[in-house]
């Protein structure tokens, strides 16, 4: 299917305003509804939000905010399309990233669309092959987290007399050697006027340099429909909206064993204990499985966990478990334990 491209005016327009304020940050992160009811709960919250423009664009709509917060103003833009909204701020500093913040406490259940490091490789792999160009990284961070001892490592990889920038297949490879995964990674390319942008695992692509609309098309646009499909991979599996009342089980697969040492099994424990807003229960957690049964208080939603060998987790669905508990346990998981691939689990 042909990913469908921004309006040629509409990038025009955008590329004027990054060329004036600098750095364009986008996300996906709302629906259409909760960016709606985001407008409404800010104007009687610390953020105010004035819509000051509306227009159609083909496909999509294009809306331009106004937004006050403690005392800086400055402009939001989106793009909507369906469900999707991208989020526009050319502010440089942390005006946005505050803007960003109080949104997602005003809605705790919004949780940005998530990627494997793997996907994004194979995203940026894909425009490096379609668009004739060897992309280099400038900055990456890495970042491992066992039990309750994350470790990130933040690397610049700059220019010094004859040495000279790594490719980002470099940066890939040199993250997986050192059991790391690519948290964030800023990737370039030598030509002149070409693409200049940061990616990260959790969706947010900055555009330092370079045409929005291709950046969209090839490296944002895929991110989204990742994201999309991660998310209605949670939806409908509460055993109580299902005729058979049978379970409809996740599998989150993971490249190394890390369920194998009764130390490991035992760590995994200890982190579900500082999952927030939980009550659970260790059934088993000795050779050769674990099985703990979780209770998220958020909504009353219940969760049993087993390990599947010694490389995967099987996240299983209960009477009552709802789409947004799902999220949340496996947001809590990707961010708190080990990356891994999350998939239909078939016995």
């Amino acid at each position: 299917m042909r990913l469908p491209r921004l309006p040629q005016d509409l990038a025009m327009m955008v590329n004027s305003y990054m060329k004036e304020r600098g750095s364009l940050k986008v996300q996906c992160l709302l629906s259409d509804q909760e960016f709606s009811n985001i407008v409404t709960t800010g104007g009687h919250a610390v953020v105010n939000i004035e819509m000051v423009s509306k227009d159609a664009y083909g496909p999509f709509t294009h809306c331009t905010y106004s937004v006050s917060y403690e005392g800086t103003n400055g402009g939001l833009y989106s793009l909507q399309q369906g469900d999707r909204v991208l989020l526009f701020s050319g502010e440089r500093g942390g005006f946005f990233d505050n803007v960003m913040r109080i949104v997602k406490r005003l809605r705790p259940r919004v949780i940005a669309p998530f990627t494997e490091s793997t996907k994004i490789r194979s995203i940026l792999a894909e425009f490096e092959g379609n668009a004739g160009v060897l992309l280099k990284h400038k900055k990456s961070v890495k970042k491992r987290t066992a039990g309750t001892m994350p470790k990130t490592a933040l690397e610049w990889d700059l220019t010094a007399g004859d040495r000279k920038y790594k490719s980002i297949d470099d940066a890939f490879k040199s993250a997986a050697k050192n059991d790391l995964v690519i948290d964030s990674l800023r990737a370039f390319a030598d030509e002149n006027g070409g693409l200049d942008i940061t990616v990260s695992r959790k969706g947010l692509i900055t555009i330092h340099r370079g045409n929005i609309e291709v950046v969209y098309s090839n490296i944002l646009r895929p991110i989204i429909d990742n994201g999309m499909e991660q998310r209605r991979r949670f939806s409908h599996r509460s055993r109580n909206e299902r005729p058979d009342r049978d379970p409809k089980p996740l599998l989150v697969k993971y490249k190394k064993g890390v369920f194998a040492a009764d130390q490991s099994r035992k760590k995994f424990c200890e982190l579900i204990g500082s999952y927030t807003h939980c009550n659970y229960v260790v059934v088993h957690a000795g050779n050769p499985h674990i099985y703990i049964s979780i209770l998220d208080r958020t909504d009353n939603s219940s969760i049993a966990v087993r390990s599947v060998g010694n490389d995967a987790l099987a996240i299983i669905p209960q009477i009552r478990t709802s789409e947004a508990s799902l999220l949340r346990l496996t947001a809590f998981l990707a961010s708190s334990f080990y990356e891994g691939v999350i998939s239909e689990y078939e016995e």
